[in-house]
């Protein structure tokens, strides 16, 4: 029998509700995580669902899956969502709890897996350098907006240590891929690719672990490059992407860029598409949807990019 178990997760404390009923509250430290999982286990909980809070959840969820017990950590939007057309507007963390518990109970939740140290770590790692990235583009436009000669300085000096920070960043990951058999053999099939740099493959190895375990139309859909139909009645909307890993497209964007200039292959996938018309946005989208199937099939078969040549045109005699 299925037992939900919905965790509201703060910074200092977690609130737990079993079957959306009364709801309790644990320190969100090592020994109130150990005495909320004391709880759950008398009271016979099976699956627990928390929201992803930016990192707070990671103690629980760790804690959760030393045990039997699944855990799911649901995105923010979906349970606002069930939340809405349920006609609950009202928020408090206990409110909230019992809210993750319904979701639980009504929707078959994949459960998480137990990520290793190491891509763990690589994970953390391309986090970190994604944001002094957005931070140092942030600073960089500052440049441009007429500042005194203290603040262009000042500006001047914080760029250059971001600068040097990701690179220390960039020499970090790299590290952790050498010391990684499994995700260095990995990162070097999908570096085989032509178009594909360093920071994709360690980006796929650390934050689309699934790549070759999904099939080729879930992975798109895992990553947001599956086009969405906008159809109403004899209406035909516009297709567009969204939602994903973000992270992944960004990477896989510019390796895209890269592809349609060095890799035969998708460059012809890319110049078919603006031959029939389509946006040079649209296309590369395709491209990006066609490398990342291309490199889930490498995953499955744990073999290399090979090209394949371009079709010989028939002779007439």
């Amino acid at each position: 029998m299925k037992i939900v178990a919905g965790m509201d997760v703060g910074k200092t404390h977690v609130d737990g509700s079993v079957s959306a009923g009364s709801v309790r509250r644990f320190e969100n430290t090592p020994a109130g995580l150990a005495a909320l999982v004391g709880w759950l286990e008398r009271a016979g909980v099976t699956d627990v669902v928390c929201e992803a809070t930016g990192g707070y959840e990671r103690p629980l969820v760790q804690r959760v899956l030393d045990t039997e017990l699944s855990i799911y950590v649901a995105h923010p939007n979906h349970v606002r969502h069930f939340a809405q057309a349920a006609g609950h507007h009202a928020k408090t963390d206990a409110l909230d709890a019992q809210r993750l518990a319904r979701y639980g109970m009504v929707f078959s939740l994949q459960k998480e897996v137990a990520p290793d140290r190491e891509r763990q770590h690589l994970q953390d790692l391309l986090r970190r350098r994604q944001q002094l990235v957005a931070q140092r583009g942030q600073e960089s436009q500052r440049l441009d907006k007429g500042l005194t000669d203290g603040v262009r300085a000042s500006t001047q000096r914080h760029i250059q240590w971001l600068d040097a920070e990701i690179e220390h960043l960039e020499a970090e990951y790299h590290k952790a891929l050498e010391t990684s058999v499994p995700l260095a053999k990995a990162a070097a099939l999908y570096q085989s690719v032509p178009g594909v740099g360093a920071l994709t493959p360690a980006t796929l190895v650390g934050a689309l672990p699934e790549l070759g375990q999904y099939s080729g139309k879930e992975v798109t859909a895992l990553v947001g490059l599956a086009p969405w139909a906008k159809d109403s009645g004899r209406q035909h909307g516009y297709r567009s992407i969204r939602g994903g890993r973000g992270a992944v497209r960004r990477v896989l964007y510019l390796a895209a860029l890269a592809a349609t200039r060095c890799n035969a292959d998708l460059r012809r996938v890319y110049q078919h598409l603006r031959e029939r018309g389509k946006t040079g946005k649209v296309a590369l989208v395709a491209v990006m949807r066609k490398l990342l199937l291309l490199l889930n099939a490498i995953a499955q078969r744990g073999t290399p990019w090979v090209e394949h040549p371009a079709p010989l045109e028939d002779k007439k005699a």
